[in-house]
């Protein structure tokens, strides 16, 4: 049986998204504390991407591999504008045109995904804003 407090932070994580009912999903999969432990763990994930591509662009390979784990887990936690640049990433280190700009966008979402409320703490941060494609 999920906790109160679990059950009430996993719906404060899920109003943060984008689609919050994707995350209600995850938590119907992983239970309440399993779908915000391996949140916590995604948004820690991507603090230290940001902070990596920060310090100096990656290799193509490490770049690749960040970008299609990013996708997956970005679509099951309920950011699919994320999930979205995660995939152009992907594809545009793969060879095609427009590495620089697929990076940029993924930046900024992964910035934005990064910052979602997930204790009682944090001053309910959403990352509700949608970047449009092509930016």
């Amino acid at each position: 049986m999920a906790s109160m407090v679990d059950r009430e932070r996993a719906e404060q994580a899920a109003r943060g998204t984008q689609d919050p009912e994707a995350f209600r999903e995850a938590c119907a999969v992983f239970g309440d504390a399993g779908a915000l432990a391996r949140l916590d763990v995604f948004r820690a994930d991507l603090e230290t991407h940001l902070s990596w591509i920060e310090q100096g662009r990656p290799d193509h390979e490490q770049l690749r591999e960040m970008a299609h784990r990013t996708a997956g887990w970005a679509g099951l936690f309920g950011f699919p504008a994320l999930a979205e640049a995660s995939a152009h990433l992907d594809e545009a280190v793969r060879g095609n045109p427009g590495i620089e700009a697929a990076l940029a966008r993924w930046t900024e979402q992964a910035r934005l995904a990064s910052k979602i409320a997930t204790d009682e703490t944090t001053s309910g941060v959403s990352a509700t804003k949608d970047i449009p494609p092509g930016r």
